[in-house]
């Protein structure tokens, strides 16, 4: 009989342990978006995808969470839908500006100029404080602090000069850009970031390839979100 209680013991402990161990690490109820994230940067989606139904049926309606699903939605029209409802939904969250900021990308890549535009001026206008709202697509940098730092170059120099690029990132900090950048070159594609300094905060743009004309910018953009399943939009340079 003792040894009937100390297996069933240790098949409570095996099974209670690591749920609490488990909530603990998600920082009292609340998951780790951030961290989840970075991890989709570094090109570990299937991971955070093995975890999405587990952390949907636990927190419901959580804004963070349901960003999570938006990332890892390969369907942009539906992704779209799920970014829209955080933003209508949970305006004070703080993932509601990543949220903005995403339709903002969407509609440009797929050549919505003006919707996109409409959604830039409500992230100024609604999250100022926000690293996005400094982005800034249509103006080349004016100052020597907003020049950008070349990782690689490519191999040729064209015969014409480049228009136009895919902007595919855009990170507060320097090392989640290289890993994207890292990320495109060993596939093959040039790339390199772009830094600018705006309100004392530094913001680390991660450009793909070289382009002559916006509709050739937009093809590869299709590719990368087959691809990689990441929205891009196309910057003039």
């Amino acid at each position: 009989m003792k040894a009937i209680y100390q297996y069933l013991f240790l098949i409570m402990f095996l099974t209670v342990v690591p749920l609490a161990l488990w909530a603990q690490n998600e920082n009292q109820n609340e998951p780790d978006i951030q961290r989840r994230l970075e991890m989709i940067e570094r090109g570990l989606e299937e991971a955070v995808k093995t975890e999405l139904s587990t952390l949907l049926a636990n927190y419901q309606n959580n804004p963070g969470v349901l960003l999570l699903q938006a990332v890892l939605t390969a369907d942009g029209t539906e992704a779209t839908k799920i970014y829209q409802s955080i933003v209508d939904n949970f305006p004070r969250s703080e993932w509601a500006d990543d949220a903005l900021y995403k339709l903002y990308q969407y509609y440009y890549s797929i050549g919505l100029y003006k919707t996109a535009e409409q959604k830039l001026d409500q992230l100024k206008r609604d999250y100022p404080f926000s690293a996005y709202a400094a982005e800034d697509v249509h103006e080349k940098p004016a100052s020597p602090q907003e020049q950008p730092t070349v990782i690689k170059k490519p191999a040729t120099v064209p015969k014409y000069s480049t228009l136009f690029t895919l902007q595919v990132g855009a990170f507060s900090a320097l090392q989640n850009a290289e890993e994207l950048r890292s990320r495109f070159e060993k596939e093959g594609y040039s790339s390199n970031i772009f830094t600018i300094v705006k309100n004392g905060q530094k913001l680390h743009k991660v450009w793909v390839g070289e382009f002559q004309t916006q509709d050739d910018a937009r093809r590869l953009s299709s590719e990368i979100k087959k691809k990689f399943n990441l929205e891009s939009m196309v910057v003039s340079r």
